[in-house]
């Protein structure tokens, strides 16, 4: 179930969500995960053409419907998701996480990669005698080359990882815990035990065990093993040139047999097939 956190924005995050919007003039937002809107660049709104989609043709229910999913799809692939609309239109969408815990998205849109309408759309405005004003509106859209769009979304991706890695969010009451993983996360390809951790941080070993399982729902074993097949898979994608055994090591699995049944227990298939799957989809 959803539930609000109180999130803490630095004030840089308006000044790169207005930069954002200025440079292409399509709308940047960050809202949290119940779905309240924080930010917004230049506080632009949807575009005209989206309003009269909502408003007038079809529903606000079919957008909402289709920018939850994304943001599910999202939120399973921890990655940017760029899609087109049922009307057409071209918008991104981003899961924002502090440590391992979601703390919402950031997307951008609307723009439009074509000149030519959805016909489902022209049929609506037809029907509701509309058609000038659709036309006017989708044509005022910005415009992008894909190849121009696929550059705006990989600034994006740039955006979300620099917004991340410098906290410029973050969850109250959550920086022990942002310590804790981040301490994980640096020293996966190590001989690590929760009393390092522990250490590190200045807290107890049963405290820094609490507090794992209260963000992360799940033990410190756990954890580690899913970071580290996470960093398995950057490999497995980046590098499909090395062995398991080489993957095994660079994620701090020393036994590689170990690496293959705690990933297929994670994944339910070994980590070849998910290398061929990567290749196959290149």
């Amino acid at each position: 179930m959803k539930h609000a956190l109180e999130i803490i924005l630095h004030e840089d995050i308006q000044r790169i969500f207005d930069n954002f919007t200025a440079s292409f003039d399509i709308s940047i937002v960050f809202y949290s995960i119940d779905g309240k809107v924080l930010k917004r660049g230049l506080n632009q709104f949807p575009a005209p053409f989206c309003m009269l989609i909502q408003d007038q043709l079809f529903s606000k229910t079919q957008c909402l419907y289709m920018d939850e999913e994304m943001c599910r799809q999202c939120t399973r692939s921890r990655r940017i998701v760029g899609y087109r609309c049922h009307a057409g239109i071209e918008e991104a969408v981003a899961p924002l996480y502090v440590g391992d815990q979601l703390a919402g998205y950031a997307m951008i849109g609307q723009f439009r990669t074509s000149d030519t309408i959805n016909p489902k759309v022209m049929a609506a405005a037809k029907k509701n005698k509309l058609e000038k004003e659709v036309q006017r509106a989708f044509h005022n859209l910005p415009c992008f080359s894909r190849k121009k769009a696929d550059s705006i979304l990989g600034l994006f991706s740039l955006l979300i990882d620099y917004i991340v890695t410098k906290e410029i969010i973050a969850v109250k009451g959550e920086r022990t815990a942002g310590r804790i993983l981040a301490y994980i996360e640096e020293h996966l390809n190590e001989e690590i035990c929760i009393r390092d951790v522990a250490q590190s941080v200045g807290q107890s070993i049963s405290a820094v065990s609490h507090q794992l399982k209260r963000i992360t729902g799940k033990t410190f074993t756990q954890h580690l093993n899913e970071a580290r097949v996470r960093r398995a898979e950057e490999y497995l994608r980046q590098s499909p040139d090395l062995s398991i055994q080489e993957i095994a090591e660079k994620s701090g699995f020393n036994d590689p047999f170990y690496f293959s049944r705690v990933y297929k227990k994670l994944r339910g298939f070994p980590p070849r097939q998910f290398q061929r799957g990567q290749i196959k989809n290149s």
